[in-house]
């Protein structure tokens, strides 16, 4: 399904770009090696998707935005496969294995790929969504702490174990409206399309805000 929306949709006084929405289908090729010396700590594919779906809004030009980041399906995995490796009598545990419970990780590639240098939240919401954290940006942007936020789910698959990331960019409403498709990929099930609060604020919102025939579905 594709969704043709323009402008964006606004909470308020706080407008919502329209999601990106990246991860990996069956059969695609493996997330990329790390660069450089360093090597990812967090999960490679979680990370690509990350970096994938918040550089779809970064602007370099407001290179200290706060991140938020949505981290409770990754923190669940990184918790489970910690505790699955102290348990292992064959396996040594490394540094990297209790550092990887780090859910800053997921945004190593977005850092080194873009520059981006501002402040960073990590949160954990019962729901396992965004919902917490699209409160916490509009709260930033509405009143003026922040001239730009974004926010990002990184989502699970409980049959599957991908990773889907979620992205957003929150601005103050009345800004250049941005003209942008919002495509569910054929390899997103209907389960993780509908968790994402960002997916569904932003549907939400362009229904309060503009006529049914505004937009176009496909």
């Amino acid at each position: 399904m594709t969704l043709v929306l323009d402008p964006p949709a606004v909470r308020g006084r706080v407008a919502l770009d329209p999601p990106a929405i990246r991860g990996r289908a069956a059969g695609d090729p493996p997330a990329r090696p790390a660069t450089g010396a360093r090597r990812l700590v967090a999960d490679p594919e979680a990370v690509d998707a990350v970096c994938g779906a918040l550089s779809a809004h970064y602007t370099a030009d407001v290179p200290d935005a706060p991140v938020i980041l949505v981290a409770t399906d990754y923190c669940v995995y990184a918790a489970d496969q910690f505790a699955a490796r102290c348990a292992d009598p064959d396996r040594r545990l490394r540094p990297s294995d209790s550092v990887a419970l780090e859910p800053s990780g997921l945004l190593q590639r977005f850092i080194a790929e873009t520059g981006w240098r501002g402040p960073g939240y990590a949160l954990g919401d019962p729901a396992g969504d965004g919902g917490a954290a699209l409160r916490l940006a509009t709260g930033l942007v509405a009143s003026g702490r922040a001239g730009t936020a974004y926010v990002c789910e990184v989502l699970r698959r409980a049959d599957t174990g991908a990773f889907t990331a979620v992205a957003t960019r929150l601005r103050p409403a009345g800004a250049e409206p941005s003209r942008a498709v919002v495509d569910r990929p054929a390899w997103l099930d209907d389960a993780t399309w509908e968790r994402s609060a960002i997916v569904r604020e932003y549907l939400r919102a362009r229904a309060d805000r503009l006529p049914a025939r505004t937009g176009r579905a496909a």
